[in-house]
């Protein structure tokens, strides 16, 4: 079962997502029905901690195997759902894993298995993301410390 749920009025979710570098580009995900960028992940699963959600949904969405590397940080994210109009409190936890398959690297796009999901998979450049929305999520992917930034829209 997702940690998910929805109380008073809002909707709680606690999100793992992935920082997987290929040299100065890291893989994000983009839905063509949006105007931003994304990194790859999901929700953790009662009972599951972080870095195994995170582990699961990349082998979930990619086929792929990770290894963990180390955590990144931890976004609290305040925002209206563009999907219900309703408000949300996420917890977004982000971990840097790499994959242990060395030839996933030499792809320019990885297929996006689930089918549900519009979305894709790019390698873009950190520093073209960082301009990108939500900005919060890419500024402080080269941080060498551990970060925990809060996030009202």
């Amino acid at each position: 079962m997702d940690i998910n749920f929805k109380e008073e009025g809002y909707t709680f979710n606690l999100r793992v997502a992935a920082l997987i570098r290929k040299g100065n580009k890291i893989l994000v995900e983009k839905n063509d029905q949006v105007d931003y960028y994304g990194l790859i992940g999901g929700r953790c699963k009662l009972g599951e901690d972080s870095i195994s959600a995170i582990k699961r949904e990349i082998k979930e969405e990619t086929s792929e195997e990770t290894e963990y590397l180390r955590s990144v940080g931890i976004i609290e994210n305040f925002f209206i759902s563009r999907y219900t109009n309703s408000p949300y409190h996420e917890i977004l936890i982000i971990h840097e894993l790499k994959f242990k398959n060395p030839e996933v690297y030499q792809q320019d796009k990885i297929t996006n298995l689930e089918e549900s999901k519009d979305a894709k998979f790019y390698w873009k450049d950190i520093n073209e993301l960082k301009k990108c929305k939500p900005e919060i999520a890419f500024q402080h992917l080269n941080d060498s410390t551990f970060f925990h930034l809060i996030n009202k829209e």
